[in-house]
């Protein structure tokens, strides 16, 4: 089952990223991420750009003791694909972001409420668009197309 679909980040970025954390917490994610889509139905699914890398900005960064993660700023050519909504207002976006990590009872859904303050100046990264997988008590990044 597809999980969710967004952008995922090399270990490269993901060192990068955890670099410029000003507080560290205690749990990594585990893989780093933007979530574009959680359980997206197969209208959502964007077989058309899987496995296709974008560049991103890092605008700003948030840590209120336990989530810690970074405000990004899309390019205008994936907007489209961002259908990440507010669970109860469905007509709002949530703000795009990476949770880059969390306190032990934490969780990375929260990391959407975090009041990010802006970078000095915005940090150019690449992710690519890939889905994570859920199947038979195995999880999973693909970057192949994902079957509807």
């Amino acid at each position: 089952m597809l999980s969710y679909e967004g952008l995922f980040f090399d270990k490269e970025t993901t060192e990068l990223l955890h670099s410029l954390e000003e507080n560290r917490l205690t749990k990594i994610n585990d893989e780093i991420h933007c979530t574009f889509k959680y359980h997206p139905t197969n209208k959502e699914i964007f077989n058309d750009i899987v496995g296709q890398s974008f560049e991103i900005m890092i605008i700003g960064y948030g840590n209120d003791g336990f989530n810690s993660g970074f405000a990004i700023s899309l390019p205008d050519e994936l907007l489209p694909y961002y259908i990440n909504y507010e669970e109860d207002n469905q007509t709002i976006l949530k703000t795009p972001h990476i949770t880059a990590s969390l306190s032990h009872d934490a969780k990375a859904s929260n990391t959407k409420n975090l009041k990010f303050k802006p970078l000095e100046k915005p940090i150019k990264i690449k992710g690519t668009f890939g889905y994570w997988i859920k199947d038979n008590n195995s999880e999973y990044l693909s970057y192949k197309p994902y079957n509807k």
